[in-house]
Parts: structure tokens; sequence; C-alpha cells
């Protein structure tokens, strides 16, 4: 009987996850606000997380602290830093001087450069007004890696597991990459999962705190690339009106 609930939870997980995915990768540059796909992906990723919690937060966690395993924890230590936001706020800016002064013809590098530094910046104010008002403490502060302690509004780096700040940046940059490059969009995110998951191995975070980091990085990169495209519109409105005006 138990073996059976486990399946019935581990068919719950992969059919939630799979609507998950499949919803972010029905992905196009927003427009018009992409509220339905949105909240589409919002909500079927908070049951991912709700029922990953309920599930298999402890378990995981429980996992890696095998001794045999230190080298798995090793390894992911010194990669997991792939996923800090400096990292790519560097980048942006140098694609963007490149794209503006060294070679000005390469005019999408440098939209592209721009769009990635905006949403890595909205993106990243979510994550902090999540983790603020969740208050989830990180796994290694209790021996069992009890995954239910909470004290909301907090500011300490202790209690702000989730969601995991570092997959929100890496969701953030597989976002932008499939949107310029939609053919290799699968290998983005998949990265970006990879990077994601070293945040469990090394005990930072719970698993869901992974998938609570993907919902914010991606629905923040969307709605960044939708706050820019209506500063344009108003921008272009506004430059018309002028040039109306004055002739």
């Amino acid at each position: 009987m138990v073996l059976r609930q486990k399946n019935d939870y581990v068919t719950l997980i992969i059919y939630t996850f799979r609507i998950f995915f499949v919803s972010i990768f029905r992905m196009t540059y927003p427009t018009i606000y992409p509220a339905r796909h949105l909240l589409t992906v919002t909500l079927t990723g908070l049951v991912l997380a709700i029922i990953t919690a309920l599930t298999l937060d402890q378990t995981v966690s429980l996992y890696f602290k095998q001794p045999e395993l230190t080298w798995l924890w090793l390894a992911a230590r010194n990669i997991t830093n792939a996923g800090l936001s400096e990292h790519y706020f560097i980048l942006s800016l140098a694609l963007y001087t490149f794209g503006k002064w060294v070679r000005p013809q390469f005019v999408q590098t440098r939209i592209w450069a721009r769009n990635l530094f905006f949403a890595l910046i909205t993106s990243g104010i979510f994550i902090h007004i999540v983790k603020f008002c969740v208050g989830r403490q990180r796994p290694h502060k209790t021996e069992n890696f009890d995954p239910f302690v909470f004290h909301p509004f907090n500011i300490h780096w202790d209690f702000q597991s989730f969601a995991s700040g570092h997959t929100q940046v890496m969701f953030t940059v597989a976002t932008m990459l499939a949107l310029a490059f939609p053919r290799a969009k699968w290998w983005f995110f998949a990265v970006a999962a990879f990077f994601g998951f070293t945040r469990v191995i090394i005990h930072d975070h719970f698993l869901s705190d992974v998938i609570g980091g993907a919902i914010v990085g991606y629905v923040g990169t969307m709605t960044g690339l939708f706050w820019i495209h209506l500063w344009q519109n108003r921008s272009s409105r506004r430059s018309d009106k002028a040039t109306s005006l004055s002739t």
C-alpha cells in the first residue's frame, strides 16, 4: 500500500513537471503581457513545488548527506557559483559596450544585452520579495533537514531558502538565450536545471526551492521584457508626437 502511494506521488510529480516545462517551452517574446501563460507556469510550478516539499525534499537532502557522496558535494560546491548574478551583469554590460561602441552594426547583440540586464534586475527583485515573505529555513540548519521550518518576513540568510536565487539567475539567462536561439532552448533549460540542482546537493536549498527559483526566473524575465516593450512603445509615441508638433 505504501509502495503504491509512493508510485502515485512520483506519477503526479512527473505529470506536473511535464505540464510546467511544456508551458515554458511555449514561450514567445512578450509584445503583450502573457498573463494566462505566466499564470499557468506559476500555478503548475507552485503545485509541483508543494508536492515536492511534501514528498521528496527531506529524502533527497538526506540522500546527499551520505559520507560516500562527499566527492559529489565537493564537485557541486566548486561549480554552483556559476549561478551568481554578478557574472551575467558583467556579461550584459560587456556585450552592450561591444555592440554600442566597438561594433555598432551589432544592434541585436546590444538589445539582447540590455534586455538581459533588466531581466536580471526584475527577476532579482521578485526573488528577494519571495524570500522575505516566505522565510523558509535552509536545509543544513537542522540535523534531519526539516523542510517545514518557516519564519516569514525575515532578512537573515538562514531563512531565505525559498526560492533559490542561483536558480532564478540561471533560468533568467536560459530564458533570454532560449528567446535568442529557440532551437536550443531544451539545452539552455537543462543546463539551468543542472546548476540549480547543485544547490540541493550542497544543502543550501531543498528541491522545491529550486523549482521556485525556476518559476521566478522565468516569470520575472518575461515580465521584465514586457515592461521594456511598454517603455519602448511609450518612448516611440512621445518621439512621434514631438516630431509632429515641431512640423
